[in-house]
C-alpha cells in the first residue's frame, strides 16, 4: 500500500475514532465518513474512473449484490491507483480494489472472490459493530492503532483489515475479533459467489497465489488481523481448480495495462495476452495514450470489438478526422475520453445542450469532462452550473485559488441550486481551507 493511501486510511480512522463516543455508527454517520474519505482520495488523484476498467468491476459487484438477501447498502466499487495487492471496504457500502489486485488476478472468478469478501465485511457492518464493543477510546489507543495500521499495511497479508479491528478492548481480544471477521467475510463471500453463479474455487485459487506471493509471514497468527492464508484456504475446503480467463477478463487486463502502466511495462505485459484480438487492443490503447494515433489505428483496424471501434473514433478525432470519427464515437463511445471528443464535435456543430447531456453522467470523474462542461454551460447561459464545473476542474488539478473563486461564484446562486450541489461546494471549500489556511 502506498504512503498516500496509508495516510488517507489513517485520516479516515481519525474521522471515525475522534467522533463522539457512540456505541455504533449510524447510517448517516457512515455516509459522512465515506464522503470525506472519497473526497480525500479524489483530492490526491487516487480514484480511477476510466470506464474501460470500472465497468467490469461494477458489473461483477452488481451481479453479486443482486443475490444478497436484504442488502443494507447500494454497493459501489472504486479502483485505487495503487500497485499493492489489496482491497478494502469502508462504511456506507463502498468497496475499493487496488490496481495491483487487477494485475494479480487470473480470471473474473478470482476478482469476484475479492469483491464478495469485501461485500461481506460491508454487509455485516464490521466497522459499525466494533463500536458496540467500546464506550470511549483514549488518545494513546488511537496512536497505537494508527501505528499498527501503518506498520501492518506494508504486508498485504495484514493491510487495511486493521480498519475492522481498530475499536476493540485489549490488543489480543481486538485482533482475535478481527480474525473472526475475516472468516465470516470469507464464508459470506463463498456463499454469495455460489448463489450468483460464480465459481467459488476462485477464492481458494486467489488465496493460494497470495500465499505464494507474500511468502508467508514471520509473526504468529494471534498477532495478525488476517488469519494465515493457509488457514483461510483450509476453512473454505474447496479445490482451487485452474483459472478460466475469458473475453471480459482479457479485455479488462488489456485496458488495465494499457491505461495504468508505463509504456515499457505495458508493452512487456501485452506479450502475455492472446495475440488476437487482445494483444492488439492493449497495444492500440498504449499507442493512443502515447499520442501515436496512426500506429494505434493500424493496430485497431483489424479488431472486431466495440472497445476497438471506440478507440478508433478517439484516434480519428485526434488526427482531426472528425467526420470519420463521429459515427464511431456516437455508436460505440462509452468512456469519458470518447464522450469528450463527441461533445466537442457537437459543440462545433452548435449542438450545445445535446453535448451537455452526454457529458453529465461523467462529471466529477474526469477533469477534462468538468472543464468541457464548464464551457458548455457558459455557452448555454447556465452560469451557476458553469462555475460548479470549473470549481471541480480546478479542484482536481490542484489549482485551489481558482477553485475557491468558482465555488464562491456558484454559491452566489445557492438558493437556486440543488442542496447536494451546495453541500459539495461547501465540502470542497472546507477541504481546500484545511490544505491552504489563509
Amino acid at each position: 500500500m502506498s504512503i498516500q493511501v496509508k495516510r488517507l486510511l489513517v485520516i479516515m480512522m481519525l474521522l471515525v475514532l475522534c467522533s463522539s463516543p457512540v456505541h455504533a455508527l449510524s447510517y448517516e454517520k457512515e455516509r459522512e465518513i465515506a464522503g470525506d474519505f472519497i473526497t480525500y482520495l479524489d483530492s490526491h488523484n487516487l480514484i480511477i474512473y476510466d470506464q474501460e476498467i470500472t465497468w467490469t468491476l461494477q458489473m461483477l459487484l452488481d451481479r453479486l449484490a443482486d443475490h444478497i438477501e436484504g442488502p443494507v447498502y447500494p454497493f459501489k466499487i472504486h479502483v485505487v491507483r495503487d500497485r499493492s495487492v489489496n482491497a478494502f471496504a469502508i462504511p456506507d457500502g463502498h468497496i475499493f480494489i487496488n490496481v495491483g489486485t487487477l494485475l494479480f488476478i487470473k480470471d473474473l472468478d478470482e476478482l469476484a472472490a475479492v469483491i464478495a469478501h469485501e461485500i461481506g465485511h460491508a454487509q455485516m457492518r464490521h466497522i459499525a459493530k466494533q463500536f458496540e464493543a467500546q464506550k470511549k477510546i483514549s488518545t494513546a489507543t488511537i496512536v497505537g492503532i494508527i501505528a499498527g495500521t501503518l506498520l501492518s499495511a506494508a504486508n498485504p497479508e495484514v493491510g487495511a483489515a486493521l480498519l475492522y479491528s481498530s475499536m476493540g478492548g485489549s490488543e489480543n481480544i481486538r485482533l482475535a475479533y478481527s480474525r473472526s471477521n475475516e472468516y465470516e467475510a470469507d464464508e459470506f463471500g463463498w456463499n454469495l459467489m455460489k448463489s450468483s453463479g460464480m465459481d467459488p474455487s476462485g477464492m481458494t485459487r486467489f488465496l493460494i497465489r497470495m500465499q505464494t506471493f507474500t511468502g508467508g509471514v514471520n509473526a504468529p497468527e494471534y498477532l495478525l488481523t488476517h488469519p494465515f492464508t493457509e488457514n483461510r484456504i483450509a476453512s473454505i475446503s474447496l479445490p482451487p481448480g485452474d483459472p478460466k480467463p475469458e473475453a471480459r477478463y482479457w479485455t479488462l487486463y488489456a485496458c488495465v495495462i494499457g491505461l495504468m502502466l508505463s509504456e515499457e511495462e505495458a508493452t512487456s505485459r501485452a506479450q502475455t495476452l492472446p495475440e488476437q484480438p487482445y494483444r492488439s487492443l492493449a497495444m492500440g490503447i498504449i499507442k493512443t495514450q502515447k499520442g501515436a494515433h496512426e500506429e494505434a489505428l493500424a493496430l485497431l483496424d483489424a479488431i472486431d470489438l466495440p472497445l476497438a471501434y471506440e478507440y478508433k473514433g478517439i484516434n480519428l478525432y485526434q488526427l482531426g478526422k472528425k467526420d470519420e470519427a463521429y459515427p464511431y464515437l456516437k455508436n460505440y463511445g462509452k468512456t469519458a475520453q470518447a464522450k469528450i471528443a463527441l461533445a466537442e464535435i457537437m459543440e462545433a456543430r452548435g449542438e450545445i445542450d445535446p453535448a451537455i447531456s452526454i457529458l453529465v453522467a461523467y462529471q466529477k470523474q474526469n477533469p477534462r469532462v468538468d472543464y468541457t462542461l464548464g464551457i458548455l454551460y457558459e455557452k448555454s447561459k447556465k452560469t451557476a452550473l458553469s462555475h460548479i464545473s470549473f470549481a471541480r476542474y480546478f479542484f482536481k488539478t490542484y489549482k485551489y485559488k481558482a477553485s475557491i473563486y468558482h465555488i464562491d461564484k456558484a454559491l452566489e446562486f445557492e438558493k437556486d441550486l440543488d442542496k447536494g450541489l451546495v453541500d459539495e461546494m461547501k465540502e470542497m471549500k472546507k477541504f481546500i481551507q484545511k490544505q491552504e489556511p489563509s
